[in-house]
């Protein structure tokens, strides 16, 4: 039914007015190949113009008929270009398929052969995906919205053209250098975008700022940048913390050592490996020169514990001569500490120059800009207030910590709760597995003992007890133990029901090290002597359960 599309505007159109009678019957739609099988939609699309396409998920499925599809292709477009000279309208969805939420896809490559030097209107559509929802058969009536942009010249003409084209136009020009297709793809879901909800941005959310209300304004490389910074590592929390800092008039780049990698990312604009749908803003860039970090104003430590051996050798010197700040994002332990401890201790940096930041939120749902927070502890109290302006737009929302001193309190809150997580997921599994249905009761009863015992934990590691009260304390604990996409607690539960207890998260690399920071045993760290048992020893679940049961009853 989604097929429908098509006869729905032309309908819209030919009803309305004399004016859009006239449009319609110069429009011709590009259909896609599954608009033609329902006989119904089929009978609709041959009422007006319609040229036939085939996707490359079409090619892929019917790979015998992939040769007949591309000359279809071809066909289609000599069409389009002979009936453009006659004055008809071409009507694409750039999308290629409905949105089902809403939020903008990204555009295919076969718009780019369609639109490229030819004058275009962008047509931007919202609530169509509230007319036929995903959870339905039935048809609503709703109040949607059509933004009919202005013309935009995309490409050039020819000379003699030009000379009488309205100068009043505006012109999307190819560039000089790069991918020529990807940037025209991505400047018209611009130009569509521009037009919509934010709420609406889909793949582009990010390419737009996220401190400005009730207008889209789109981020653009400053002349004169406030602050150029170096995000160090490739992880999800690095790439979301890039991201949103991207917002302000800065220069962030991103080091990592993978030249490839780094390549990629900046040629596709896009995050290949934890973020491949989201389009990343021009101010952030990807580099595995070293010689970036030599004029940095703030680093951004967004390593994972596992992987700070392969990405810090290299720019050991750089981070000695240059005293910019330094700020971690990133929680767990290494295989001596905390991260920050490891840094500082491997390299000499200075303690005036360390900071936390840290919170309840997860790095996907930055990406999606949806609102969450920091809080933010550095041994200078002075920096804070400069970290927190960089952090803060209008979905961020960061602030100093309860103790804003207390670098080492915040860093123990974030690296303790993902070994607790890990162990709530294991308790939520086997409850779940042996007495079926909601098992609430349990986990929030059991969340007090396990936070209780991570408070002591920590205030005896060095952190300050009131710190363990704040966003990176209680909060995220919170959020780690019962959110449904918390890493740990999905591989905790994993665990119970069986599952391999080798896949790498911070709370298993945490417990699997906690026996090099401090002694654990049953009597004193209950929960934590379980878990290392079920995790890490690999001993019953049940059996580990039982006795940690009997443990917690005991008066």
């Amino acid at each position: 039914m989604s097929h429908l599309d098509a006869p729905a505007i032309f309908h819209q159109l030919y009803n309305c007015s004399p004016e859009g009678k006239s449009i319609a019957e110069q429009l011709v739609f590009i259909a896609g190949r599954l608009a033609y099988e329902p006989d119904f939609t089929r009978l609709g699309l041959y009422m007006f113009g319609t040229l036939l396409v085939c996707s490359k998920r079409d090619m892929a499925d019917n790979p015998s008929l992939s040769d007949v599809m591309t000359k279809i292709n071809m066909r289609a477009f000599r069409h389009s270009q002979k009936l453009q000279s006659e004055g008809k309208i071409v009507a694409i969805f750039p999308e290629g398929t409905r949105s089902r939420d809403g939020r903008l896809m990204p555009f295919v490559e076969t718009v780019y052969h369609y639109v490229a030097n030819k004058v275009i209107i962008p047509i931007s559509l919202e609530k169509t995906d509230k007319i036929l929802p995903t959870t339905s058969l039935l048809f609503n009536q709703v109040n949607g919205k059509l933004v009919i942009g202005k013309p935009v010249l995309v490409g050039e003409l020819s000379r003699k053209q030009m000379e009488s084209f309205p100068k009043e136009v505006e012109q999307l020009q190819f560039p000089e250098h790069g991918d020529k297709k990807q940037f025209l793809i991505d400047n018209l879901a611009l130009l569509v975008g521009s037009n919509l909800n934010k709420h609406q941005h889909g793949t582009y959310r990010n390419l737009y700022k996220g401190n400005v209300s009730g207008k889209n304004i789109l981020i653009k490389v400053p002349n004169e940048p406030e602050e150029k910074i170096v995000v160090i590592g490739a992880s999800s929390m690095s790439i979301a913390v890039a991201t949103l800092l991207a917002n302000k008039d800065i220069l962030v780049y991103l080091y990592h050592p993978d030249q490839a990698y780094t390549e990629q990312c900046n040629t596709e604009r896009r995050e290949l490996k934890y973020y491949p749908l989201y389009k990343l803003p021009p101010n952030l860039v990807f580099t595995s020169d070293p010689d970036v970090l030599k004029t940095a104003t703030l680093f951004i430590q967004g390593t994972n514990p596992w992987e700070l051996i392969n990405v810090y050798p290299e720019i050991q010197p750089y981070l000695n001569r240059n005293k910019a700040p330094f700020f971690n994002v990133i929680k767990g332990f290494t295989s001596t500490g905390l991260i920050l401890d490891e840094v500082q201790n491997a390299f000499g940096l200075e303690d005036d120059r360390l900071g936390v930041i840290a919170g309840a939120c997860y790095p996907d749902q930055i990406m999606e800009r949806k609102i969450s927070g920091f809080e933010i502890a550095a041994s200078n109290e002075t920096l804070i207030s400069r970290v927190q302006k960089l952090f803060t737009n209008g979905y961020i929302f960061p602030r100093p910590a309860r103790i804003p001193t207390d670098v080492k309190g915040v860093q123990l809150g974030g690296a303790l709760k993902t070994i607790y997580a890990l162990a709530m997921g294991i308790v939520e599994g086997y409850f779940t597995q042996t007495f079926g249905g909601n098992v609430d009761n349990s986990l929030f009863h059991l969340s007090n003992r396990f936070f209780a015992e991570m408070t002591a934990i920590g205030t005896k590691m060095g952190g300050q007890s009131e710190t363990f009260l704040g966003l990176s304390g209680l909060t995220d604990f919170m959020l780690s133990c019962f959110g449904m996409d918390a890493k740990d607690r999905k591989t905790g539960y994993d665990i119970a029901y069986g599952s391999p207890s080798e896949r790498m998260s911070n709370g298993f690399y945490g417990l699997k090290v906690m026996p090099n920071l401090m002694k654990i045993t049953a009597e004193n760290t209950p929960v934590l002597a379980a878990a290392y048992e079920v995790v890490i020893n690999k001993k019953n679940v049940n059996q580990i359960i039982e006795m940690l049961e009997s443990r917690l009853a005991r008066v």
